[in-house]
C-alpha cells in the first residue's frame, strides 16, 4: 500500500512539473475606463418658502451610482480669484446660524439653506444670486485620502479639471 501511494505521489509530481508549449495568445481585452471628474455650476436664488433649489445635472455630465458629487459655494472674489467653500458651509450670525447644504441623485443636486435663524429675515446676500459649483468625483478619487476635498483648487488639480469645460446647469422650477 505504501508503495502504491509513493508511486502516485511521484507520478503526480511528475505530471505537475511538466511544461508544454505555450498555447495561442488570447484575444486582446478592452481598454480600462479612464473616468475623469466633471464640473458644472448654477447661480440660483434660495427663496421662501423652502429655501431650496434642484439643479439638473446636465446631459453632458455622466454620474454613476458610485460617484460622489461635491458642491462648493462661491463666497467671494479676491484679487480676481474665486474663493470656493465646500458645503456644508455654516455662517454664524448674531441671532444664530445659517447653513448651506446639499444632497444629490444621479440626475439632480438639491441645494438648500437652513439654520437656527428665521430664514425670512435673511438678507439677499444669503439668498439671491448664489453660485454653486458641483464636481462629480469618481469613487476611486473620492477614496484617495491624499486629496483635500475641502479645497476646490486641490480637487481641480487632482482631477485635471479645466475652467473652460464647466457647464452651466438648469434649475428646476
Amino acid at each position: 500500500m505504501k508503495r502504491i501511494l509513493s508511486i502516485l505521489i511521484l507520478a503526480s509530481i511528475f505530471l505537475v512539473s511538466c511544461e508544454g508549449d505555450p498555447g495561442p495568445q488570447g484575444p486582446k481585452g478592452e481598454d480600462g475606463l479612464n473616468i475623469v471628474g466633471q464640473t458644472f455650476e448654477a447661480t440660483v436664488d434660495l427663496a421662501a418658502p423652502d429655501y431650496s433649489v434642484f439643479v439638473e445635472i446636465p446631459s453632458s455630465v455622466e454620474v454613476l451610482d458610485s460617484d460622489v458629487i461635491l458642491v462648493y459655494l462661491l463666497e467671494s472674489v479676491e484679487d480676481g480669484a474665486d474663493v470656493w467653500s465646500l458645503l456644508p458651509q455654516t455662517f454664524y450670525l448674531e441671532d444664530g446660524e445659517v447653513q448651506y447644504n446639499y444632497n444629490h441623485t444621479t440626475f439632480d443636486v438639491n441645494v438648500y439653506l437652513h439654520g437656527t435663524v428665521d430664514l425670512n429675515d435673511l438678507g439677499p446676500e444669503f439668498t439671491d444670486d448664489q453660485t454653486f459649483r458641483m464636481v462629480v468625483v469618481p469613487s476611486d478619487f473620492a477614496l484617495d485620502s491624499n486629496i483635500d476635498v475641502s479645497n476646490y483648487q486641490s480637487v481641480k488639480a487632482a482631477l485635471n479639471l479645466s475652467e473652460k469645460n464647466i457647464t452651466t446647469a438648469k434649475v428646476q422650477n
